[in-house]
């Protein structure tokens, strides 16, 4: 008795208490939520069997149905039927190797028919079948409606597809395929259940008793219903067969069967195992508090008190007072040592925090985007600039993979290839397009370095990325400037080079003239060829002045007289195209401008020729000019009903040399001569287009000023 007033036999009696209470309570917890939740996970393990094996069924219906349906619509098959003329012979040896695949495919049977429903070839010697066309399927298939139906015939069913081989215009013939249902038992009945696939109450595939089938007529099949049913020892599920049977209006079930002691048996083994081990902790319990107990209740007060001030006090140079050699005294000395190394860590946390801060703060305003990934490739570093340059804020994109997330599949592969260089040693740098939130993927120079642990394995890398669009802008422009140095060498070479035979030919027409036997038609004839020949020279001198930047001397230009002369020299090309050209009606008292009339002619005449060039057969080319509202200029205009211009050729019609024309029938220089001699005279070029609606180019020049002899009229 006295061991009961102690605390160690209170302590030990009250475990003891608690321990069989609790044993108990496990024991009837247990047994009745093992049960539970054995015949529960019974259920759903039938139920993911009874899915598996419906989707089984899906899939093979869904597989033979497909290839059935590929194989009607192959031109071979149509061709092949129609070319047979109602005889097997040039199909039977094609039709001999065909099956259906997926399960017992090799033993399902297919009848090619002709456009009367009489067969002509087939696959293998199953039932004989002469003709289908009293089949009720056939008008609808006539039709061109593919058709699935389910046939009964001695116990044994089968089902039927049929698709139309279609011409463009007609059904030529019809492939049949024809199998049983023998696949449905699949993987459930690998697991030693009995499957039964139902069409309404009657089996297609198994076997069922009379009172199973009334018994599961009170059963829904829908999910979330009950659909399980313990019948003479049985334990059944149904569940309907989705996808494809629904689709072709067949209302099967499937049905799974187990024996229900299959379900009771581990649960009665299961109460008797936990009452056993139940037993044996209650004994072992009792053993480890009263030797426990005895042990640390004698220094335990010793202790609370050592640790109260150290506690209360906040000092970590204070120690436990505990001087026994028991256990104890081990965690004491543990304790103990555990506050000298708790100082220790103390004064290298405050070290090391002010170490981070230091480097979060370089990490944070560096220019350029760091990020740190780990030995999976996860993001544990984002800073502010690679915020900035991919756009994805850091919460965001900690604990997400680099690789998906910001480097395109087609650059994975080089990526991967520069980590696995960098864990070589040294740095690795290369140039990537990474993807960006908003911006599609843009060009960066990537720097990747290792990352080592204190054992000097590979923890992860450090990936430093410099944006690279505004250098290959600058590239780019380098290249442009030096490729345009050498289009402004070549342009005045090739001018000086056409100046000599363009004079030699000048001067033979003009001297062929001066001949006065010459006949009206000759004399017209050699006046054209002396014009053309100096609006050739002064073509030559306009790319002379293009490459030179010289200004050409000017004079005021009546704008209407211009275009008249422009459509003049452009109507031939317009009756050839069948293309209307026409000026607009301009506006009386319009200003004139200050230009050299052959540059402003010949751009005018280029930018005609090209609405005329783009214009189709039956369209209009109309030229016209008007005053700006701001009464700051004179804007003239080319505007076509042709296809407009695409996008990405837009950004480039100015460029040298870039032209959409076939070879030989177009250099590329016309628009940018054109907006040459159009800045050169002050003025600037639009364009205004869209897909479908043509193309407008505006010129816009400043007005010529008026003349003190203008001015006094």
């Amino acid at each position: 008795m006295n061991i009961l007033r102690s605390f160690q036999g209170k302590l030990l009696l009250f475990f003891l208490l608690i321990d069989v209470a609790l044993v108990g309570f496990l024991i009837a917890t247990v047994s009745s939520g093992a049960r539970e939740a054995l015949e529960t996970a019974s259920r759903e393990h039938l139920r993911e069997l009874a899915r598996f094996a419906s989707h089984d069924i899906d899939e093979q219906l869904q597989l033979r149905w497909a290839l059935a349906q590929s194989l009607a619509s192959n031109p071979f098959m149509t061709h092949g039927v129609i070319n047979a003329l109602g005889r097997g012979d040039p199909l039977a040896p094609l039709m001999r190797r065909l099956s259906l695949p997926g399960q017992q495919g090799r033993d399902a049977d297919l009848w090619l028919l002709d456009a009367r429903g009489n067969v002509i070839a087939r696959n293998g010697p199953g039932p004989s079948v002469g003709s289908f066309a009293d089949a009720p399927w056939w008008s609808k298939l006539r039709g061109g409606v593919p058709q699935a139906w389910v046939v009964s015939e001695e116990g044994l069913s089968r089902v039927f597809f049929a698709f139309p081989l279609l011409s463009p215009q007609d059904a030529e013939g019809v492939l049949v395929a024809g199998f049983d249902l023998s696949f449905v038992r699949g993987g459930a009945a690998r697991q030693g259940l009995e499957v039964v696939l139902l069409d309404d109450d009657k089996p297609l595939a198994g076997t069922l008793p009379e009172q199973v089938i009334g018994e599961l007529r009170s059963l829904d099949s829908k999910p979330g219903q009950r659909n399980t049913a313990l019948i003479d020892g049985m334990f059944y599920l149904l569940v309907p067969v989705e996808g494809f049977a629904r689709e072709h209006g067949f209302g099967w079930s499937l049905v799974l069967s187990v024996p229900a002691e299959r379900i009771s048996g581990p649960v009665e083994a299961l109460r008797q195992r936990v009452s056993q081990v139940g037993a044996g902790a209650v004994v072992l319990v009792a053993l480890l508090v009263a030797w426990r107990t005895r042990l640390l209740l004698r220094p335990l007060h010793q202790l609370r008190v050592s640790m109260r001030r150290i506690i209360d006090g906040g000092d970590l140079g204070e120690r436990v007072q505990v001087q026994s050699r028991d256990e104890l005294g081990a965690i004491a000395g543990t304790f103990n040592l555990m506050l000298e190394r708790l100082a220790h860590r103390t004064a290298e946390l405050e070290r090391s925090r002010d170490h981070l801060s230091l480097l979060a703060q370089i990490t944070s305003s560096s220019p350029n985007a760091i990020v740190m990934l780990g030995r999976e490739g996860w993001t544990l570093v984002w800073n502010e600039a690679a915020e900035r340059l991919f756009g994805w804020p850091r919460l965001e994109m900690l604990g997400v993979s680099f690789l998906e997330r910001v480097v395109p599949g087609d650059a994975r592969e080089r990526f991967s290839a520069l980590l696995a260089r960098a864990d070589e040693g040294n740095p690795v740098e290369a140039e990537l397009s990474l993807l960006t939130w908003q911006s599609g993927t843009i060009p960066v120079q990537l720097t990747v370095s290792r990352i080592l642990d204190a054992v000097g394995q590979v923890q992860g890398h450090v990936c430093i990325a410099r944006d690279l669009r505004e250098v290959k802008r600058l590239r780019e422009s380098l290249v442009h400037s030096e490729k345009m140095a050498a289009v402004g060498t070549l342009v005045a070479g090739l001018s000086h080079e056409l100046n000599n035979p363009l004079g030699i030919i000048l001067g033979f027409a003009q001297g062929l003239l001066r001949r006065p036997s010459l006949d009206d038609a000759s004399r017209k004839g050699l006046l054209t060829i002396e014009s053309q020949t100096q609006r050739c020279a002064r073509l030559v001198r306009t790319l002379l002045d293009f490459s030179r930047k010289s200004g050409p001397a000017r004079e005021r230009v009546d704008v209407a007289s211009m275009l008249e002369r422009v459509l003049e020299l452009a109507s031939g090309q317009a009756r050839r195209g069948q293309v209307r050209l026409e000026i607009v009606e301009l506006p009386n008292g319009l200003p004139g401008v200050e230009a050299n009339v052959p540059e402003m002619e010949s751009a005018l005449l280029n930018l005609v020729g090209n609405a005329l060039d783009a214009t189709p057969p039956g369209g209009t080319v109309s030229v016209g000019a008007r005053v700006t509202p701001a009464r700051d200029g004179v804007e003239l205009f080319v505007a076509d009903t042709g296809s407009g211009i695409p996008p990405d050729v837009l950004q480039r019609i100015f460029d040298p040399f870039f032209t959409t024309k076939p070879v030989g029938q177009g250099t590329g220089l016309g628009l940018s001569i054109t907006r040459s001699i159009i800045e050169s005279h002050g003025g600037r070029i639009d364009v205004e287009t869209a897909a479908g609606a043509g193309t407008t180019m505006r010129l816009w020049f400043p007005v010529a000023p008026v003349l003190p002899k203008e001015a006094s009229v």
